[in-house]
């Protein structure tokens, strides 16, 4: 090695996907290739070759609340009712954005994910049954992390 070069960082890939807008609800998810997306009237689903990986993200209204929507409130009443077996891992989330991630009892691994514009909130989950440094499940959770809420 020349004196003065520095080393190369290893870099975790990013995702490298194509983006998918819903046509009228101004939500924007990564679709990786060879994934499969449905769209239905109430969610949006992305699923894994081998469908053991699965992100779904709903989206909800606020109706005629002036009171801005929380996203740290919403996943506290989430987590109330989970089926959480072990030990949970929290974020300490934002007013716009609050994540968790448990294991359920039947040894599947989620990451759930509450993403508000104040007026719109959306539920977004990954389930896999993989182990969480699998690949596949490591891919499953960059698409829930790249949710958001598009601006009108």
């Amino acid at each position: 090695m020349k004196s003065g070069t520095k080393p190369k960082s290893r870099k975790v890939p990013k995702l490298s996907a194509g983006t998918y807008t819903v046509p009228r609800g101004h939500v924007s998810i990564s679709v990786p290739a060879f994934w499969t997306l449905r769209q239905t009237n109430d969610d949006l689903e992305v699923e894994a070759p081998s469908g053991a990986t699965s992100v779904i993200v709903t989206a909800f209204q606020r109706n005629g609340h002036q009171q801005v929507l929380d996203a740290r409130e919403y996943l506290d009443n989430f987590l109330e009712t989970a089926p959480k077996n072990g030990r949970l891992q929290r974020d300490r989330g934002t007013r716009q954005r609050a994540t968790a991630r448990y294991k359920d009892s039947d040894g599947d691994h989620w990451e759930v994910t509450f993403v508000t514009d104040g007026a719109t909130l959306l539920l977004a989950t990954c389930n896999t049954s993989f182990p969480p440094a699998n690949k596949e499940a490591k891919t499953g959770f960059q698409v829930l992390e790249s949710v958001m809420i598009r601006k009108k």
